[in-house]
């Protein structure tokens, strides 16, 4: 089950999944018509492939970091305020 609320459909997934379809019908729009894959847009598409990759690993990365800080904090003793 996915549960979006902790982030498994990020933003950066989302874009990998909607450049690869991009990609899935481009390339299918060429195998059906024969003619060569258009320049432009198939440079497009591995551009936003390329940003939504980059994305993704910052997003892991940052989730990554704030799941150690919250394990650190949480293994620290509490102190209690007495002055």
């Amino acid at each position: 089950m996915v549960d979006i609320k902790k982030g498994a459909l990020s933003f950066g997934s989302m874009t990998l999944l909607v450049g690869g379809l991009a990609l899935a019908g481009l390339l299918f729009w060429g195998w059906k018509t024969g003619q060569e894959l258009p320049l432009w847009p198939a440079l497009l598409v591995a551009a936003v492939n390329v940003l939504g990759a980059v994305k993704l690993v910052l997003e892991m990365r940052a989730r990554q970091a704030a799941r150690q800080a919250a394990a650190a904090e949480a293994s620290q003793p509490h102190r209690k305020g007495g002055g």
